[in-house]
């Protein structure tokens, strides 16, 4: 059965190409306030500095159906990244990621791709998003690869660069917590 994360060298041995991520979160939300949250300019800036980000630039694009598109650029200065990841980013981490979100279906799901990279490394960053109906509230979750193209050290490169995708959308979580619930009613 072929796996379409491997490639095969010349000599028939498994290649891995990238390296897969998966991440979760639920919100006692409906999932239309969750897609509100993450088209938020605010929001986003403020997710991405709690995830160690000096400098963000977002831009934000929603069309009349609904569909919408996020783009950030965050600078994480080289004393913020993990050791791990200093002598391959010597000048600091350099993320720019898009988001392109569906309108969403008679259910409430919304459905989206992520795609990204950081600057200066040889590394993308790709996938599926999704925002969920749940019986209490709404799920988001990201499917997705960091894939680093560089002959014997690409899954060093690719292990390094893990924590700092998912520190971002594990900042993003948080602070989606915080800013839901300052959004909820009081009783």
């Amino acid at each position: 059965m072929d796996d379409p994360w491997l490639d095969r060298s010349d000599n028939g041995r498994d290649i891995l190409m990238a390296m897969r991520l998966t991440a979760g979160y639920s919100y006692p939300v409906p999932a239309n306030q969750v897609a509100t949250l993450l088209a938020d300019r605010d929001f986003l800036v403020e997710a991405a500095n709690a995830a160690g980000a000096d400098a963000v630039q977002v831009d934000v694009s929603v069309e009349e159906s609904g569909e919408f598109t996020v783009t950030t650029r965050a600078i994480n200065p080289h004393t913020k990244l993990p050791l791990q990841m200093r002598p391959f980013l010597p000048h600091g981490l350099e993320i720019r990621l898009a988001q392109a979100w569906d309108t969403a279906d008679s259910d409430g799901r919304r459905d989206g791709t992520m795609a990204g990279e950081i600057v200066g490394a040889p590394v993308q960053i790709t996938g599926r998003i999704a925002i969920t109906p749940t019986p209490g509230g709404s799920r988001f979750t990201f499917s997705g690869a960091v894939t680093a193209q560089v002959p014997l050290v690409g899954q060093a490169i690719e292990q390094a660069a893990e924590p700092a995708v998912m520190a971002y959308l594990e900042a993003q979580d948080r602070v989606a917590r915080r800013w839901l619930t300052l959004a909820e009613p009081s009783a």
